[in-house]
């Protein structure tokens, strides 16, 4: 994504999280972002760990960590998250961080990297109502409240996560629904009408079929092989004159290769969305069905924003499934098993479509928004926590690496990486 000078086009501001990844729900937030602060004239630049594009069409491009962190771009401000964002783990697992350093600062690059950025940079850091999946060592403590004293406007999206951000009393951590909430208000359903037909007929499906949307994870089965799980997704399919649309909402998480091991199984007949060209398809896979059955809280909060009975298997049991619900008032809606899960599907397909989401939850995030305009604003009203914070993240580092830390940049050689060959040149400082 081509960064420009705000003096010649609407402001800028960063928004962090995993954009480099091909998943449902991560990949939203920049799009949202982008809708509703295009209204007070600014204009959203993405920031992933490795600025990979992912390949969906209309999923917004990403700059690296590395351009927030040193780059040269004029931004008013930065966004941090959503999605479950707010830890301090090593991202080794994941195939797309395997180089040492993204190992180690890909996690805790996207908020803490973004404070240390907002620091250096003097500008405003607000959070997008991210999770936070576990609890911090005491270690980390001095380091981590210094970094939320910089946030203008710090919120997280449930209360387990306030509860895990265990933020000192003095610093104010609001509780606010999920972003995606609001995606009918990006996405109109008569928006999504047409991508739904070219998905089923891309698909060679029945346009005049009634559908039911499935999201399966491989976290989701440990107690149920793929066998298992078609055997119910048949049952039910033939019982309530249903065609199932198995949707990879991550195929970061091998939701595809699961949902065709399933598919394998199946005898009814099905539509496997293992290759989504868009997240509008996505979408619409969800939003355009009778019935959403599926272990993605995303996959939900897209069923209950566009009014689809839906039921959400947690298994494992996140806090964030919960913490969604709580919002809605619908824990009716989550099960523990996929045996559980079709028979409350019993009970919700013959619900009809009907609003799922409380006005109480838009009204929130509307405000949620403004408050964020009103945060990038206002670039001197965290000014000191800000530097307070650079000062704790440079003591830190000293103290961890010694003087060699700090020295790093003038004694050590550098290695640039030719960009067309991919040949390590090595020149002295």
């Amino acid at each position: 994504m081509p960064l420009v000078n705000p003096s010649h086009s609407p402001r800028q501001v960063f928004i962090t999280g995993m954009f480099d990844m091909r998943n449902f729900g991560d990949l939203m937030f920049p799009l949202i972002a982008r809708h509703r602060l295009a209204r007070m004239g600014i204009e959203v630049v993405p920031v992933s760990p490795t600025g990979v594009d992912t390949g969906l069409g209309d999923a917004m491009p990403s700059v690296p960590l590395r351009e927030m962190l040193a780059g040269e771009a004029e931004v008013c401000g930065i966004i941090v998250g959503g999605g479950y964002i707010i830890h301090t783990h090593k991202m080794h697992f994941l195939a797309e961080y395997q180089s040492e350093e993204l190992a180690e600062f890909a996690g805790p690059g996207l908020w803490l990297g973004a404070a240390l950025a907002a620091a250096v940079r003097d500008i405003p850091l607000v959070w997008n109502a991210p999770g936070v999946p576990h609890p911090f060592a005491r270690s980390q403590r001095p380091l981590i409240d210094a970094g939320l004293r910089a946030v203008d406007h710090l919120c997280v999206r449930d209360h387990g996560s306030a509860e895990l951000l265990d933020a000192p009393a003095d610093i104010p951590v609001g509780i606010l629904p999920d972003p995606v909430a609001s995606i009918a208000d990006l996405w109109t359903s008569e928006m999504l009408a047409p991508v739904f037909r070219s998905l089923v007929e891309r698909k060679g499906g029945n346009p005049h079929a009634r559908y039911m949307a499935l999201h399966f994870r491989n976290r989701s089965l440990v107690r149920m092989g793929a066998a298992a799980a078609a055997s119910l997704v048949d049952d039910f399919a033939r019982a309530h004159d249903l065609c199932p649309i198995l949707v990879a909402v991550g195929q970061t998480h091998a939701d595809d290769v699961l949902a065709r091991e399933i598919a394998s199984h199946l005898k009814t007949t099905h539509i496997v969305l293992d290759d989504p060209v868009s997240l509008i398809e996505i979408a619409a896979s969800v939003a355009l069905s009778r019935l959403y059955v599926g272990a993605s809280l995303h996959g939900y909060v897209v069923a209950a924003a566009y009014g689809v009975p839906g039921v959400l298997v947690a298994q494992p049991s996140y806090r964030k499934f919960q913490g969604f619900l709580d919002h809605t008032g619908r824990l009716v809606d989550m099960v523990r098993s996929w045996q559980e899960a079709f028979d409350t599907a019993r009970e919700r397909v013959a619900e009809k479509t009907t609003t799922r989401i409380p006005q109480s939850v838009l009204d929130a995030l509307d405000e949620h928004w403004k408050r964020i305009g009103n945060a990038l604003s206002a670039s001197d009203r965290k000014r000191a926590e800000r530097h307070a914070f650079l000062r704790s993240w440079l003591g830190a580092g000293t103290d961890t690496g010694g003087l060699a830390w700090a020295s790093m940049p003038i004694v050590r050689r550098r290695v640039a990486r030719a960009s067309a060959t991919g040949v390590e040149e090595r020149e002295r400082s």
